[in-house]
């Protein structure tokens, strides 16, 4: 034994360590195991850390609906009037005629039948019979007592057969004579007599400013009409309302029945701008009245039954 370890020793080999490099190698096994899984668990607890996806973002408003306020008539401009002309307003020195503001009427209702004249308060802001949207105070012009305000004033006047009856025309040719010459020289007025066509006095076809004009010639050309025909009032709305300028306050006067599609064109016409109020007179008879109810009421003007009888 001696002699093989002096051997190796005389050779200059390492002695032999196998037993304690192997122990060295086991150990090192058994701490690093135990190491590495409590490691991969460790990291198995650390979520991967990513982006967390948001919900878009949005602006909030509150929305608050205001109540809701009557329609009010915008003040038209007028670049044709001097600054110190008073404006044209409804008066209320006249004794009206009996005139009421009349809800539209439906098929079946009972509608009661006027009898004669009285006052009255029509859907205007002043006082006085059958004012519209053009009430007011102040003076103005009446026609057949009916009170309004406006700068264009058309007249839309039967001169059907039926107006011969009694004094009818005579008491339609003072009444409206009155009405246009008591309006301001600064106003317009539009006078149209209707049966299927259509006359007018002279220069008084279209919107005449009363400045300038001849009263002569107007009353010459009334006395010279005489009636005849039937009662077809379209045609006198679409020449009143298809000018360049439309009027801003109607007369409507009709003795007869009126076509209820004529009543329709007649309201789409003055829908189709800035709409006038239209204020109804039935001369004489009934037949009409619920015609001349519903362009009344839909307009807001107003509706007056005026019976037989002298002026």
């Amino acid at each position: 034994m001696q002699s093989a370890a002096g051997a190796r020793q005389e050779s200059g080999a390492p002695p032999v360590r196998a037993p304690r490099l192997l122990r060295a190698i086991l150990l090192g096994v058994a701490f690093s195991v135990p190491f590495h899984l409590l490691l991969v668990g460790v990291l198995a607890l650390i979520p991967i850390l990513r982006p967390v996806p948001t919900e878009p973002e949005f602006e909030v408003f509150d929305v608050v609906l205001a109540a809701p306020t009557p329609l009010e008539r915008p003040a038209e401009p007028s670049t044709e009037l001097a600054d110190d002309m008073p404006a044209l307003q409804s008066s209320g020195a006249a004794e009206p005629v009996s005139t009421e503001a009349m809800p539209l009427p439906t098929q079946g209702s009972p509608v009661p039948i006027e009898s004669g004249f009285g006052t009255g308060t029509g859907m205007g802001a002043g006082g006085g019979g059958g004012e519209g949207f053009g009430g007011g105070g102040g003076g103005g012009t009446t026609f057949f007592g009916v009170q309004g305000t406006g700068r264009r004033v058309a007249f839309i006047v039967d001169k059907s057969g039926s107006m011969s009856r009694g004094n009818r025309m005579d008491r339609a040719r003072a009444e409206v004579t009155a009405a246009v010459w008591g309006l301001p020289d600064y106003a317009k007025a539009c006078v149209l007599f209707y049966d299927t066509t259509v006359v007018s006095p002279p220069g008084f076809d279209a919107f005449t400013r009363l400045r300038g004009a001849s009263r002569d010639d107007f009353v010459s050309f009334l006395a010279g009409m005489r009636p005849s025909g039937d009662t077809s009032p379209i045609g006198a709305f679409r020449r009143a309302f298809g000018q360049g300028e439309r009027p801003d306050l109607v007369y409507f006067l009709s003795d007869g029945e009126i076509n209820p599609e004529e009543v329709d064109a007649i309201l789409a016409l003055n829908a189709s701008g800035r709409p006038a109020v239209i204020h109804c007179i039935a001369l004489g008879s009934d037949a009409g009245k619920l015609q001349l109810q519903r362009v009344a009421a839909v307009s807001g003007g107003s509706f007056t039954f005026v019976p037989e009888g002298p002026p």
